[in-house]
C-alpha cells in the first residue's frame, strides 16, 4: 500500500513511500501525478512512478533502479513524523513521547538517532513554535472570529456565544 505524507521532505513536499523506496512528486496533471526517486540527484536513480491524483492507485510500475533501499532511513523518517505529530497534538511529557516512539524501532535505527536530550529539545521547540491564535482584547466584540471557532485539527468546536446579556453572537 502506498502512503503519501506531506511533511516527508525538508521543503514540505509530498513524499510517496512504497516497497521500501521513496519518491517525491515531480509534477502532476488533472489526472496523474508523476513521482521520481528521492535519490535522483545523489545516486542518479531514474526510477519513476505514476499514480492517479484522486485515488493514489499506481498506474505505472517503477522503471529500473540504480539505488538501494535503506530501511533504517525509512524507519527514522517514520520516527520523526510520529514525534512531530505527538508533540503538536498531545500534551504528554517529552520523555513519554520519546519512550513511546522508541518502542517500534530496531536497535540499528535507535543507534542512528540523535541523543535523547536533542530529541526532547526538538519537541519543546515544536511546541513553542505552534501558531496559537490570540484572543481579541475587546470583551464586547460583535461576532466570534472564525479563526477562534476551529481547533488545530480544523474541527468546528464553537458554534455560538450567548454572551453575558444572553444574546447570540455567531
Amino acid at each position: 500500500m502506498a502512503t503519501i505524507s506531506n511533511n516527508g521532505t525538508t521543503k514540505q513536499k509530498s513524499r510517496l513511500d512504497l516497497d521500501g523506496y521513496s519518491y517525491i512528486k515531480d509534477r502532476s496533471t488533472n489526472e496523474k501525478a508523476y513521482w521520481r526517486c528521492i535519490k535522483y540527484s545523489t545516486h542518479r536513480c531514474r526510477s519513476r512512478r505514476h499514480t492517479f491524483v484522486i485515488t493514489n492507485n499506481i498506474i505505472k510500475t517503477p522503471t529500473e533502479r540504480t539505488c538501494k533501499s535503506d530501511g533504517i532511513s525509512f524507519e527514522q523518517r517514520k520516527f520523526d513524523e510520529r514525534i512531530v505529530q505527538r508533540a503538536r497534538f498531545t500534551q504528554e511529557a517529552p520523555d513519554l513521547i520519546v519512550t513511546d516512539c522508541y518502542k517500534d524501532m530496531t536497535d540499528q535505527g535507535i543507534s542512528r538517532l540523535s541523543s535523547r536530550d536533542n530529541i526532547k529539545r526538538r519537541i519543546r521547540m515544536l511546541r513553542q513554535s505552534k501558531h496559537v491564535i490570540v484572543a481579541p482584547n475587546d470583551p464586547s466584540f460583535e461576532s466570534i472570529p472564525t479563526s477562534l471557532t476551529k481547533t488545530v485539527r480544523l474541527d468546528q468546536f464553537l458554534w455560538c456565544d450567548t454572551g453575558p446579556d444572553m444574546h447570540f453572537n455567531v
